[in-house]
């Protein structure tokens, strides 16, 4: 108790030097503030928008998962309807979709083209439910459920040129190699701001069950459960059911495309983080050396009166971190400004910049404001006192009281 009652004494004994350290904690809030909420909402959407194309957990066969990259529809699901009944029977499975993705050759008329795209053929409650594809309609319509229909991403209708009534040929090739076209009349040309959209080819999937002549099978079965959260537990549940006990089965954040975008995601915020802590650590160091050097004789007084090392390094730390505490709470309350703004009106990349990313990055993003994010801003802001105090508090602690009465 003593010891905190010296520290808040310190606090306001030099009140310049506690605002400049109060500053410097401010801006170090703050700029965390956005930028954690910024990376939060960027990197949120992107794995969201990941999950919802390649679903919360994902079934294939052990053969295709090998050669995932090829996509060899030799190596389907069979029978992928029963297969997708049976997950729907387990706990927290709330919607189960066979799909098929395959490249083709695309082409507008009844040549044949070179226009290569990326053929994607699901059930049409996959493209409402999950990839909400409707919403990303900007000319025609979405599926209305007559036969010989294809919704494409604006940038393949732009590669060939073609416009909603236009009738395409997409040239594929049958499980066994032979070449098998299927002709689609455009109903729609979607834009979602991001490549898994704009490139996309969409059919039903019983187009491309013909062409890759699959009968009832598909590629990959989709789960879904009510969040991607979900997907470990969804992927545990159907590893021990025996219905897929021979399949390869992985969480959303398991799969080749997201892990990699997961594990970025955590580096980026601890990098990022990381530099403001230090640099703004740099000015606590600075305005608590300048403290302790002006204060040498009166921590060589109370060391002789009884102060232990120890305590005198918590009064260092206290008052650093009584210091970072009001900054803090300063800095996240004038973080969350900008921070909000973003939320709201976000930033447009531009379509050219969204499609070069290499992810599936939207072109206009948002940041997203949690209390975590308030939270976690907060906390390293504390953080940034203890780093910046460490040393100062060390140096304080090694004074000796004899030599530190006897300097001036």
């Amino acid at each position: 108790m003593l010891l905190l009652r010296l520290a808040m004494r310190n606090v306001r004994r030099n009140v310049h030097r506690t605002v400049l350290t109060a500053g410097t904690v401010v801006f170090g809030t703050a700029l965390l503030t956005v930028a954690l909420a910024w990376l939060t909402g960027v990197f949120g959407t992107l794995t969201n928008t990941m999950a919802s194309f390649g679903g919360h957990a994902r079934v294939m066969t052990t053969a295709f998962a090998a050669r995932e990259e090829l996509m060899p529809l030799s190596e389907h699901l069979q029978h992928a309807d029963d297969l997708a009944a049976a997950a729907m029977k387990l706990p927290g499975v709330r919607a189960a979709y066979p799909r098929i993705v395959t490249g083709v050759t695309l082409t507008k008329g009844d040549e044949i083209g070179d226009q290569f795209g990326l053929a994607v053929g699901a059930p049409i409650g996959w493209y409402t439910d999950q990839l909400h594809l409707g919403k990303d309609i900007v000319l025609g319509t979405m599926f209305t459920g007559a036969d010989g229909e294809t919704v494409l991403g604006r940038t393949v209708a732009e590669a060939i040129h073609a416009q909603v009534g236009d009738t395409i040929i997409a040239l594929g090739m049958t499980q066994d190699g032979a070449m098998a076209p299927v002709k689609a009349k455009v109903v729609g040309i979607a834009s979602g701001g991001n490549q898994l959209v704009d490139n996309g080819i969409f059919l039903p999937l019983e187009p491309l069950r013909w062409m890759a002549d699959v009968d009832d099978g598909a590629t990959e079965l989709l789960i879904y459960g009510d969040d991607k959260t979900e997907g470990k537990t969804l992927a545990a549940e159907l590893r021990a059911d025996p219905a897929f006990s021979d399949d390869v089965v992985q969480a959303w954040d398991e799969q080749p495309s997201t892990a990699g975008i997961v594990a970025m995601t955590g580096v980026v915020n601890s990098i990022i983080s990381s530099i403001i802590v230090f640099v703004c650590a740099l000015g606590v160091w600075n305005t608590m050396m300048m403290s302790v050097m002006e204060r040498t004789r009166e921590i060589g007084v109370m060391r002789a009166m009884g102060l232990t090392r120890p305590g005198t390094v918590v009064l260092f730390v206290v008052e650093g971190l009584f210091i970072a505490a009001i900054g803090g709470a300063v800095g996240v309350a004038l973080g969350c400004i900008p921070a909000y703004a973003l939320q709201v009106y976000g930033v447009n990349l531009g379509d050219k910049m969204a499609h070069s990313a290499g992810v599936p990055v939207q072109s206009h993003v948002y940041a997203l404001l949690t209390v975590g994010v308030v939270v976690e801003a907060f906390t390293l802001g504390l953080c940034t006192a203890l780093v910046g105090t460490a040393f100062p508090a060390w140096r304080a602690a090694s004074i000796q009281p004899v030599d530190a009465m006897r300097s001036r």
